[in-house]
């Protein structure tokens, strides 16, 4: 009996890899916050980042692109240490994480509204980030850059190394087609994201494939982990 052809190889169906830094201290030893576009990875993250390179090591990338904040440049270096087929690495401003407003100036009686369900404000029309950056604007910025990757025809796997709110917004547009997802697509310090996206159609719109979704190779199981990205956050502000 002869074998059948693949009539589905050649659908132009791409793999990204979405990973999110490592694990950085936001807050000072006396409890003030630091500035989060400069914070490089903590020496917990730098381990929690070297477990997904190990889980990557037999990946061949394309395009690697991140944030061009120093913990996202430091994860993505990191993730492609020690290869011999290491691509060029790219950085943009486009993958900012979304901005807060001034965190020191939000009364603690709002924490569990504004802070520990910050991500469930996206869904309201004209809303900020902890009275920050507008979540219709972040959205725009990110999806912008994005389009344009996936625009771009010569890359078959490509690893983006960025944020939290980044991964949430890419990972709800591609399920979804809008941000209806994001308040619960949970992303853990240095978590590795799989989605196969197929080249985008005539109307701009594609067809995406959730293959792997919050894989934190350091806890697989999320040992110990029951509180939301913001929930800790939010727990280390009333510690202040």
């Amino acid at each position: 009996m002869s074998s059948t052809p693949n009539r589905y190889q050649g659908l132009g169906r791409r793999r990204l890899y979405l990973i999110r830094h490592g694990h950085v201290n936001y807050f000072d030893a006396a409890g003030h916050p630091l500035d989060p576009r400069s914070v490089p990875l903590s020496a917990e993250g730098e381990a929690q980042v070297q477990a997904a390179s190990s889980l990557l090591q037999g990946v061949t990338f394309d395009r690697a692109i991140s944030s061009d904040y120093p913990r996202a440049i430091q994860t993505l270096e990191m993730v492609l240490s020690g290869r011999s087929d290491s691509c060029v690495t790219e950085s943009t401003a486009a993958l900012r994480e979304i901005r807060a407003g001034r965190l020191s100036q939000m009364p603690p009686e709002s924490y569990d509204t504004e802070v520990a369900e910050a991500y469930h404000w996206s869904q309201q029309p004209g809303a900020g980030f902890l009275r920050g950056e507008r979540w219709d604007d972040f959205g725009a910025r990110v999806l912008a850059w994005f389009r344009i990757l996936l625009a771009d025809p010569n890359w078959q796997n490509a690893v983006v190394a960025s944020h939290d709110a980044v991964n949430r917004v890419l990972i709800s547009w591609l399920m979804s087609g809008d941000l209806s997802s994001l308040p619960f697509l949970e992303q853990d310090h240095a978590c590795v994201n799989i989605v196969d996206v197929d080249r985008p159609i005539a109307d701009g719109s594609v067809k995406a494939y959730l293959r792997l979704l919050n894989h934190t190779p350091c806890n697989p199981i999320k040992s110990g982990e029951r509180s939301t990205v913001m929930e800790r956050i939010t727990q280390s502000m009333l510690s202040m």
